[in-house]
């Protein structure tokens, strides 16, 4: 699935289609960013997806990349969180 395949759809027509979408992406064929009356969004993915998004993630997350990306921006909010309260 590329990103191309993602689309936003309002709420209204999420709920009009939910049975015809829910299987599109059950099936793999798109996502679905969700959008309310006042602009809140979410997702609909498939439980598949959500779970390889998740082990993606947390393979990421124990890289050394990761970890200094994570410590450098440490320094920033611990230096800039001091120059704030003097």
């Amino acid at each position: 699935m590329s990103v191309t395949d993602f689309e936003s759809l309002s709420l209204q027509e999420v709920k009009e289609n939910l049975d015809y979408l829910m299987k599109q992406v059950l099936q793999g064929k798109r996502r679905v960013e969700i959008v309310d009356g006042s602009g809140e969004r979410c997702v609909l993915i498939s439980k598949t997806d959500l779970d390889c998004l998740e082990k993606a993630i947390t393979i990421l997350s124990d890289t050394a990349d990761f970890k200094d990306i994570c410590s450098s921006m440490n320094q920033l909010v611990a230096a800039t969180s001091h120059a704030v309260m003097a």
